[in-house]
């Protein structure tokens, strides 16, 4: 059994780059050529030491048992789930918060504790970066591209640590603030709760020197830039009640030429049938031409390189498993490659319905209502066939695509039967519901066609989102018809109807949050939104009335039943403190969140 010692100090120093165990944190090991101590001494060495940086924030869409536990979903569903406008349809015990969200009170979750280390292992890491990038016998290069240089590393290093500290923050309220490198030496099990004010001033200076020191817009969208610096600025001065402040730093990227919504086809998608708002997703470099992705993971498919980079499950998260409805089984039955033996049915099925899904994470029915606004019903692009799955592919024996229909009726639909609202039930399964086509992926060999995860390029962070953040600043301003013409681009660009101003002014902040759900469903972490408007000006983000548990109670059929924790004080809505840290936390008490 590992000592308290060996727990806190695995929590805390794990850098991501090796496992932690007791034998291997004890022995003494020879320096390899990749020891810190050898390749932190030059630029280069230090682009190596980053890299890994971006491997543990692309984690966010890497299934979240890859720290332990069995849990089928994205790390980014802990946040992305169980809100206003999406619930869990599995019975799987990490899920069960996200459909029945008085059961948070599990505070044994692993997902609760894999998302505590993982953003310590990258606040760690950055740590270390951070200070060794202060040796005076670094070699950063030659004259004034030297400070350059140290400053490029400094910005990405600090941008990953304000970055997790977010993710902390939101998730789980005030933590532990280490701003230090641990060496090993000077590992502590007396850490102490700092306050939310007190971590955000850390972060403010950490994304205050990343948007002085990086362009808005760098080589390309893969790397931390000024733009994404700005961007959470923007959001935690709206957090800490300055939107002003939020104005001035958003303007420069909102009203520059660096970054525009895409409002025109693009992309290696575009001579498909599709729309613009749709391309955005399935061409997100810059280099194919996209000017809207402020941030993108990369990826590409292990046959198309040696490389390759591990799978990613967001569209397994976020799409329905519709292989697993009995009705739509009936679906792809003379499709040429399955009746020739080439695939099987379930690899067939997916290969023409753009890619697996496992049903983990759907939007709730409310918030499929709100792209109803003033009657546009599905001329909103972003409600769309192209965006939303409200058919099923057919392929027939001569290789055309039909819809597949059931006594002349499309198969998928939006009908709250009883077993959904069943206060006992511990399993959902709701296979033909619709759900976004965001993140759909064909795998370019059939016999991967049913695999749960893919490998494109992700979309992280978009332009639209900055400009709905930076109306929602200009609305706390009183400057609602300068904000509604930056709501307006969002809307326009997929053709959806303009608002005025008296919309704004009756709507207000849940008219913002309700045009982010519109835009940005399964992208924003749509729980720390959530969280950050419940606790603005002092707000309880437990309070029954705030956005977060009446918005739920309105829009989200499922965990927002009142049965189900949403009309009482006590249901928590952040997360608990894992108990591992605070029983390895020997020399400090800790008291964990209210309502654990």
């Amino acid at each position: 059994m590992k000592s308290k010692k060996t727990i806190i100090a695995c929590l805390f120093l794990a850098l991501g780059l090796a496992g932690c165990n007791e034998d291997s944190f004890l022995e003494e090991q020879p320096h390899s050529s990749l020891y810190p101590e050898n390749l932190l001494v030059d630029y280069n060495g230090f682009q190596s030491m980053i890299t890994p940086l971006y491997g543990m924030m692309r984690a966010e869409y890497r299934r979240a048992d890859a720290l332990g536990g069995g849990i089928p979903l994205v790390l980014h569903s802990a946040w992305g789930g169980g809100v206003d406008n999406s619930w869990a349809n599995n019975s799987h015990s990490e899920l069960k918060f996200m459909y029945y969200p008085s059961a948070i009170k599990q505070v044994d979750l692993q997902i609760f504790s894999n998302v505590f280390r993982w953003c310590y292992r990258i606040i760690n890491t950055a740590n270390m970066i951070i200070a060794r990038a202060e040796n005076e016998e670094i070699n950063w290069g030659v004259g004034a591209q030297a400070e350059k240089n140290k400053n490029e590393i400094l910005s990405e290093a600090r941008f990953a640590r304000a970055w997790a500290y977010r993710h902390l923050t939101y998730s789980f309220g005030a933590v532990p603030l280490s701003l230090d490198e641990i060496t090993g030496s000077n590992y502590r099990t007396d850490w102490e709760r700092t306050p939310v004010s007190e971590i955000r001033k850390a972060m403010e200076e950490d994304l205050l020197f990343a948007a002085n020191n990086l362009p808005l817009r760098r080589s390309n969208n893969s790397e931390i830039s000024g733009a994404m610096a700005r961007h959470y600025l923007g959001e935690l001065y709206l957090a800490e009640g300055q939107p002003q402040k939020a104005v001035d730093i958003l303007k420069p990227l909102v009203e520059g030429s660096e970054y525009a919504l895409m409002t025109e086809r693009f992309g290696k998608n575009a001579s498909n049938p599709g729309c613009a708002f749709i391309d955005v997703f399935r061409t997100p470099m810059y280099v194919d031409g996209n000017k809207e992705v402020l941030f993108a993971f990369v990826n590409t498919e292990p046959e198309n390189s040696a490389y390759g980079t591990a799978e990613v499950y967001i569209k397994s998260t976020y799409k329905d498993y519709y292989s697993n409805d009995g009705t739509i089984k009936k679906s792809n039955l003379n499709d040429p490659d399955y009746t020739s033996g080439a695939c099987t049915w379930p690899q067939a099925f997916w290969l023409n319905n753009g890619g697996k899904g496992a049903g983990r994470i759907v939007p709730s029915r409310g918030s499929l209502r709100l792209y109803d606004y003033k009657g546009m019903g599905t001329i909103d692009d972003r409600i769309s066939d192209y965006a939303m799955v409200w058919t099923i592919n057919d392929r027939a024996a001569d290789g055309t695509i039909t819809s597949f229909l059931n006594n002349g009726q499309a198969v998928i639909d939006t009908t709250v039967t009883s077993k959904m609202t069943d206060e006992g039930t511990t399993s959902i399964k709701k296979y033909n519901w619709p759900t976004t086509r965001k993140w759909d992926y064909t795998a370019p060999v059939k016999a991967n066609g049913d695999k749960d995860g893919c490998y494109q390029d992700i979309v992280y962070l978009r332009l639209a989102d900055t400009y709905l953040l930076y109306a929602e600043a200009l609305m706390k301003i009183s400057k609602n018809s300068e904000a509604i013409k930056w709501i307006n681009k969002v809307r326009n660009r997929s053709h959806a109807v303009s608002i005025d101003e008296n919309d704004l002014a009756v709507g207000g902040m849940d008219f913002i949050l309700d045009e982010r759900s519109r835009e940005l469903l399964s992208e924003e972490e749509r729980r720390h939104t959530l969280i950050r408007v419940c606790q603005e000006n002092g707000g309880d983000e437990r309070d029954v009335n705030n956005y977060f548990k009446r918005r739920m109670r309105e829009l989200n059929e499922i965990a927002g039943r009142p049965a189900r924790g949403m009309n009482d004080y006590d249901t928590p809505v952040l997360f608990p403190i894992p108990q591992n840290f605070i029983e390895s936390n020997s020399g400090r008490a800790l008291e964990n969140n209210p309502g654990y």
